[in-house]
Order: structure tokens, then sequence, then C-alpha cells
């Protein structure tokens, strides 16, 4: 379930993916009892000439609720962002908090491997380092005339 996204230059369509990937995550919300909506957290996706880097914003989230795959080249992203717990007599006035689980799936090219993902996790930050592969080489055989 959720949305697999598949890396594309910026320009190409930004408006349309963003928006499926809100009716995505509209669609598989879990209700909060003090949310109006689920939590998705924000990420960016860019590439240098030897890596992607997936960057998303996890405030409040313990690094122990993060997991990060990488199956089929799907980077996936996931975790529990939980309540805090309610004092006794505490009532709310205004609530804008979310909170429970997520998912983010990002569609890599062919060949990446999870032996060349590194992440780091720093200030509610997390970072993910994927190496590009090496592309491959044409193979040349030279064909003998008869």
């Amino acid at each position: 379930m959720g949305i697999t996204m598949s890396l594309m230059s910026f320009y190409d369509f930004p408006l349309f993916d963003h928006r499926m990937q809100e009716m995505e995550n509209a669609s598989q919300r879990p209700r909060s009892s003090l949310s109006l909506s689920a939590w998705t957290p924000r990420c960016n996706v860019s590439e240098t000439p030897t890596h992607f880097l997936v960057k998303a914003e996890l405030p409040g989230v313990p690094k122990e609720k993060v997991a990060i795959d990488l199956e089929e080249n799907v980077l996936t992203i996931s975790g529990q962002h939980s309540e805090e717990k309610v004092e006794d007599g505490e009532k709310f006035h205004h609530v804008e908090r979310s909170y429970g689980s997520f998912r983010r799936a990002f569609r890599l090219p062919e060949g990446v491997t999870a032996e060349n993902v590194e992440a780091k996790f720093n200030d509610g930050v997390l970072d993910v380092r994927v190496a590009k592969p090496s592309p491959p080489t044409p193979k040349s055989t030279r064909i003998t005339l008869n």
C-alpha cells in the first residue's frame, strides 16, 4: 500500500505528482483521537553525479521507530510518530499536531543495492544517501570474417 514515487526531473509534472501523493495519503490515513489528519513526513529527493539523496523531516520521532528498506529498487521510509501522554485534567483547545504510522516510498533506477545505502538521523532530519549504480560497460566482441 502507499504510493511509490519514481525519480524524475523536478520539473516533470510536479503539481500532478504532489496531488497524487496527497490523494494516496488521504485514502490511507489512520485517524487519531486528537488529530484531524495523519502525519506525512515531508521529503526532498535530489541527486548528485554519484548519489541519490532523500531527506525526510521526522521531528519528534525517535530513530528506533524509523525503518528504511530497499526492495526491488524501491526505497521505503516508514515508522511511527506516537501521541504524547495526556495529563489528568488536561483539556485541548486547539490541536494541529498529527500522529500515527507513516510510509514514504521512492522508486530508484535499476542496479541500486542496500550495501550502497547510508543513513544518518540528526535533529529530526533523516538523510539517506544511495550510491548510483555503475553504468554497464558495453561489451564489444570482434567478429572474425571468413
